[in-house]
C-alpha cells in the first residue's frame, strides 16, 4: 500500500493507533461464538490474531474510526475490506519490525518524550505541564506505547524511502548525479512511424493444401479405441485379464476406462495422427498405435492424463485432400501447432513489399497485396513495459499493437532505423508488420518537475516492490480468505 493508507511517518506527523473499542454487530459476525482469538495467519511465527490487545485488532480499530470519520458506515458490504486492510497491516507491521530488531534499533526515549509533549499544548502551543499531570495515568500509558510504536516503524518508513525536511531528502536510498541525468533524458526523444500490416488469418487455402499433401500421414485417421486409468498398477491389472481371456476390450472400456480422451464407448474422436500423438506423454511413442493391425492391443503407453491401452478397431483413412474436412483439419492444425509456417509465408511477402516500397512509395506498393493495411503511429518514446515515468506508446487503439510495449523485438527494430528507413518484417500479435521511421518529436520538461516526479514515484515503485516481496515471502503464513469467510460471513 502506498504511504498514507497504512501509517503516515516522518518528523512532522506522527500517527498514534487509536484505542477504540470496536465491536462488530452480532448479526454482521459469527466470531463472537470463538472462546479464542481468531488466528489469521502468521508472519515469521507470530500470530496475526483477532483477539482483545492484539496489534491486528488495533489495526483494526484504527481503521474502523478512519471509515467513520469518512462518513462510512461499517457493514457487512465493507467489512471485508476493513479486515483485510488490517490484516495487510499487521504483515507490513511485522516484517518492518523484524528487520529494525535486525539491526538493533531502539527508540530513545529523548524523542518519545518531545513528540508526548505535542498532546498537552496550551492556548499559545507551550508544553502544559499541568495538563499533562492531571491527565489519567493509563491514558498517558497508552499514548506512550502508541508514540513508540508509530516511531519505531516510522524509522524503517525513513531510512527505506526517505523524508524531508523543508526542500531536503533526508535518509532513504540517494540518487547519484549520473543515474538523475540518465533518467530527465530518458524517453525524450519520441519517433513516429507508418506501420504495414500483413493479416496472418488470411493463410490461403492452396499453400494449407500444399502443406497438408507434403505431410499425409499428420491428417491419417485411425479407428482405435482405448483404455485410460489413472494409476498404472490399474492399467496393468487391466492388460493382464485382457491377455488372459478374462475380460474384453470393450467391457473393460466400460469397467476401468476413465474415458479422458474418448466416447462413453471408448472411441477416439480426434483421430487424426498428430490429435492421437499430442495426448501421449512421450510423443516418439506414436508407432506403438499406428503400426498396430485390426483387433491388435498395444502395450500400455503413458499418456498425459494417466496410463493408456489403444486397441485398433478398423483401417486407417488416408487424407482426402479434396474433402472440405480434411482441409479443416489441416488448417487447425497449422493454426495451432505450426504458427511458424504462415508467419514465415508472409514474411516473404513482407519483404517483397518493402523491396516495392522502396522502388516507388507505401501506398504504391500497397495497392498491389491483399489483406495489408496501413497505419500512421503517433510518436512514442522507447519505453519497455510503458512506465509510468514516461510517456508510452498507445496500444490500445490498434489490436495488432496490444503487447508491442513488452515486445523486444518490435521495440529494437523500431529504434534501430534511420530516418525514412523499412524495418525487416516483425512478428507482434500474431501479425506480420513492417515500419516506416517517419519522424521524431523532442520532450521539454523543466528540469525540476522531472527530477520531482522522478523522486516521488521511484519512492513509490519501492513501496509496492518491497510490500510485494513481503507478501509472497515464505515466512507468510496467509489463511485470511479461508479464516474471515468461515468466520465472518453468513451463507
Amino acid at each position: 500500500m502506498k504511504k498514507g493508507v497504512l501509517y503516515t511517518f516522518g518528523a512532522s506527523i506522527i500517527l498514534i493507533i487509536c484505542f477504540i473499542a470496536f465491536v462488530l454487530p452480532s448479526s454482521l459476525s459469527k466470531a463472537t461464538q470463538q472462546q479464542e482469538g481468531l488466528v489469521f495467519g502468521k508472519y515469521n511465527g507470530k500470530k496475526i490474531s483477532y483477539e482483545y490487545g492484539s496489534d491486528f485488532t488495533e489495526l483494526l480499530s484504527q481503521y474502523a474510526q478512519m471509515f467513520r470519520n469518512q462518513g462510512i458506515e461499517i457493514t457487512s458490504n465493507n467489512q471485508y475490506t476493513l479486515y483485510n486492510y488490517a490484516f495487510n497491516s499487521t504483515v507490513i507491521k511485522y516484517a518492518q519490525q523484524e528487520a529494525l530488531e535486525a539491526a538493533g534499533y531502539e527508540v530513545p526515549q529523548a524523542t518519545i518524550n518531545r513528540t508526548l509533549k505535542n498532546y498537552f499544548k496550551d492556548s499559545d502551543g507551550k508544553f502544559d505541564m499541568k495538563a499533562y499531570k492531571q491527565a489519567d495515568a493509563s491514558y498517558i500509558e497508552n499514548l506512550t506505547k502508541s508514540i513508540k510504536d508509530s516511531l519505531y516503524t516510522g524509522r524503517y518508513y525513513d531510512d527505506s524511502y526517505g523524508t524531508t525536511f523543508g526542500d531536503k531528502l533526508l535518509f532513504g536510498l540517494k540518487s547519484p548525479e549520473a543515474e538523475t541525468e540518465f533518467l530527465e533524458k530518458f524517453g525524450k526523444e519520441k519517433r513516429a512511424f507508418t506501420m504495414v500490416t500483413f493479416d496472418t488469418g488470411n493463410y490461403p487455402e492452396e499453400e494449407q493444401l500444399k502443406y497438408g499433401k507434403a505431410n499425409p500421414e499428420k491428417f491419417t485417421k485411425y479407428d482405435v479405441s482405448i483404455i485410460t486409468c489413472n494409476d498404472k498398477d490399474i492399467a496393468n491389472k487391466v492388460m493382464s485379464r485382457i491377455s488372459k481371456g478374462q475380460i474384453t476390450f470393450e467391457d473393460a472400456i466400460a469397467e476401468y476406462s476413465e474415458k479422458n480422451y474418448s466416447n462413453s464407448e471408448g472411441k477416439i474422436s480426434n483421430n487424426s495422427q498428430y490429435q492421437i500423438q499430442n495426448i501421449l506423454n512421450d510423443k516418439s511413442e506414436i508407432s506403438k498405435i499406428t503400426d498396430l493391425a485390426v483387433d491388435e492391443i498395444s502395450p500400455i503407453i503413458e499418456t498425459l492424463l494417466g496410463f493408456s491401452i489403444f486397441k485398433k478397431n478398423g483401417e486407417d483413412t488416408k487424407p482426402d485432400f479434396t474433402s472440405e474436412d480434411t482441409l479443416k483439419d489441416v488448417q487447425n492444425y497449422i493454426s495451432i501447432y505450426e504458427t511458424s509456417v504462415i508467419e514465415d509465408y508472409f514474411a516473404d511477402i513482407a519483404e517483397a513489399f518493402v523491396k516495392d516500397a522502396k522502388a516507388s512509395d507505401i501506398e504504391t506498393a500497397a495497392a498491389n497485396y491483399e489483406n495489408v493495411t496501413i497505419d500512421n503511429l503517433a510518436a512514442f518514446p522507447l519505453n519497455y513495459g510503458s512506465s509510468p515515468l514516461y510517456d508510452a506508446m498507445d496500444t490500445n487503439t490498434l489490436k495488432v499493437l496490444a503487447t508491442a510495449d513488452k515486445n523486444e523485438d518490435f521495440l529494437k527494430k523500431a529504434f534501430s532505423l534511420k530516418l525514412n528507413e523499412y524495418s525487416d518484417p516483425i512478428i507482434i500479435g500474431g501479425q506480420i508488420v513492417v515500419l516506416q521511421y517517419t519522424g521524431n518529436e523532442t520532450v521539454e520538461n523543466s528540469e525540476e518537475a522531472a527530477t520531482s516526479n522522478f523522486s516521488s514515484q521511484i519512492v513509490e515503485f519501492d513501496q509496492n516492490s518491497s510490500q510485494t516481496v513481503v507478501f509472497q515471502s515464505p515466512k507468510l503464513e496467509n489463511n485470511f480468505i479461508s479464516v474471515f469467510f468461515d468466520n465472518f460471513y453468513n451463507y
